[in-house]
């Protein structure tokens, strides 16, 4: 089978194609170490289960092709940081419409409807009929006789009910035993260079900035947006007290139109969109600036703070659960839409069809829609997405049904949506790793009661008291978020953290330009990333009823909206017409 791989990071040896690093019993194998471990598989007869095996001993993000006799074997990590798309007679590739254009494949009415209705696709299909992508912690066969998987590394995070377990160690001395190992990790992969950390408002970034600050590690902070928004703020905060250097790139609806309708903005999104998720959006600018001014290096590893807590944060109140604590944003990035938080709906019966009708409420919501083909479809596919290959009797109670959500999250939206920005770092040139969905810290937080986990709040924890520690900060600055920093604080931010940057960031203005509240948020000219500068006014002009970016994003990516021109179709109506409508 014909492999194509475009991006530069690829080793290839005889048979075998990879690209990344992992770990395997204290030893880092990258390059030709990595491949020539992934081909002793190949002196076998090479089953599946021998594939999945090996794959389950390597602790990293990485991505393999195989090539054994008439087989080809796809090989992904648990965090799917590098996806492959593959189908049954077509090419395999590190892009997802190059399988597409080799099969001269059609979208297919129910996919595209879950992509336009969530910005992603949940199982192993894209929105092209045949074309297909990896899964986390999946291993995949292709040969004559068609696809067969296999998942080597699951997470089902039904810790018990109880802090009190009859282990030698407490959930919290786990977790943090387990983050001193992602940390070893990456400071191995680091190596001399400084580390960069997409430093949020949220306790994510905050816990890796503070912890490598601990572990005297030179570490590079930058954010973006609106001077002013909380996140941008407290961010400035964040790093003057760990006394780490930060960068921050301005946001405005005329540099947006620039960025976007450019030819790098056309470029990686053409590349960035393997059809299972829309291209990650929010830092790219940023990204792509700061090192093109030299304010960001290019021989540093970036650190995103993705985390595999944040499907926790996201958990709906179960009835009969045990008491739960207020719940808090803890993201690990920009604060940029005002949803409503899980814990303020109602209660949700543990059961599995009450689950899949909250996943349908919160999730399938970029658009209005009433679909009785697609519902039907969509409830059968997230079903599968909750419980994988356990029987449907396996959700029942809140520990069981709070598992069987933060899986699906895991793999339907996490691994393909969030964990796409790395797309971002990889369009720049850059080197990423992601020390928070190590396999260690993954584990750790699985045996994680319910009760800590709702909120993050254990790991919310750990990155106050490890921010507290670094930056000699109080318990009330530890516990700032986005959402709880004051207007006061927002307007002395930069005076206090920053004051050389009060006449280059802000031409000499003391009050910031972006003091919106977060209600307003989801209003263009209010939004703190300015970002719907991309949309040409006569469009969002003919908008019946405003749907948020994302929304008309899936809507672009799919042909169905041209966000420059307002001479093409544009909905009229709130409610979209699915493609299973028709």
């Amino acid at each position: 089978m014909q492999t194509t791989l475009y991006h530069d990071g690829w080793t290839r040896a005889e048979g075998v194609a990879v690209r990344g690093r992992a770990f395997e019993d204290g030893r880092l194998l990258e390059d030709d170490v990595l491949a020539a471990r992934l081909s002793e598989i190949r002196e076998s007869d090479a089953p599946l289960e021998d594939v999945a095996a090996l794959a389950a001993t390597l602790e990293g993000f990485f991505a393999a092709v195989l090539e054994d006799g008439d087989a080809t074997y796809l090989v992904a990590d648990g965090a799917r940081s590098i996806p492959l798309y593959y189908g049954v007679e077509g090419p395999v590739a590190d892009r997802g419409r190059v399988v597409r254009e080799a099969l001269e494949a059609e979208t297919d009415p129910v996919l595209e409807s879950e992509f336009l209705l969530t910005r992603y696709v949940t199982g192993p299909e894209t929105i092209w009929e045949g074309v297909y992508a990896t899964q986390p912690g999946e291993v995949v066969r292709i040969d004559g006789d068609g696809i067969e998987r296999r998942t080597y590394r699951e997470y089902w995070p039904a810790g018990p009910e109880d802090e009190r377990t009859n282990e030698s160690a407490t959930p919290r001395a786990s977790l943090e035993s387990a983050l001193e190992t992602a940390l070893d990790r990456l400071e191995r992969v680091a190596g001399d260079r400084p580390v960069v950390v997409p430093l949020s408002g949220g306790y994510d970034s905050r816990l890796l900035a503070s912890a490598l600050v601990e572990r005297d590690r030179e570490v590079i902070g930058f954010t973006f947006g609106c001077s002013g928004h909380p996140d941008v703020e407290l961010s400035r905060e964040i790093a003057d007290r760990l006394g780490i250097r930060w960068e921050f790139c301005d946001y405005d609806a005329d540099r947006w139109r620039e960025w976007y309708r450019g030819a790098a903005g056309r470029e990686y999104r053409r590349a960035a969109f393997g059809g299972d998720a829309l291209p990650f959006l929010a830092e790219w600018p940023a990204v792509r600036e700061l090192v093109a001014d030299g304010r960001l290096p290019t021989d540093a590893l970036y650190c995103p703070g993705h985390t595999v807590a944040t499907p926790s944060e996201r958990l709906p109140r179960f009835v009969g659960e045990r008491e739960w604590e207020a719940s808090s944003s803890v993201g690990c990035g920009p604060a940029v839409d005002a949803d409503d938080d899980a814990l303020d709906r109602e209660l949700v019966d543990p059961t599995l069809e009450d689950v899949v009708d909250y996943v349908l409420d919160r999730h399938y919501a970029l658009w209005e829609w009433d679909d009785p083909t697609f519902e039907r479809a969509a409830r059968e596919r997230i079903r599968r997405g909750l419980r994988g290959d356990r029987d449907p009797d396996a959700v029942a109670g809140p520990a069981s049904a709070a598992a069987a959500y933060e899986r699906w999250e895991w793999r339907g939206r996490m691994a393909t949506f969030t964990n796409g920005d790395l797309r971002v770092y990889e369009d720049a040139g850059l080197d990423w790793w992601l020390p928070l969905w190590d396999p260690a810290y993954v584990r750790a937080w699985e045996r994680v009661p319910l009760a800590s986990r709702r909120g993050k709040g254990l790991h919310a924890d750990l990155a106050r008291d490890r921010y507290r520690r670094a930056a000699d900060v109080s318990d009330e600055r530890a516990g700032l978020t986005d959402r709880s920093l004051s207007a006061a604080d927002r307007h002395l931010a930069l005076v206090r953290h920053s004051p050389v940057c009060q006449f280059t960031e802000r031409g000499g203005a003391w009050e910031p330009p972006f003091l919106a509240s977060r209600s307003a948020w989801s209003e263009p000219g209010s939004h703190p990333l300015a970002w719907y500068g991309i949309v040409d006014d006569d469009v969002l002009e003919a908008l019946p009823a405003f749907r948020n970016l994302y929304a008309l994003r899936t809507l672009a990516a799919t042909g169905r909206l041209d966000l420059e021109d307002a001479s093409g179709p544009i909905p009229d109506r709130p409610t979209l017409r699915l493609p299973t409508e028709d």
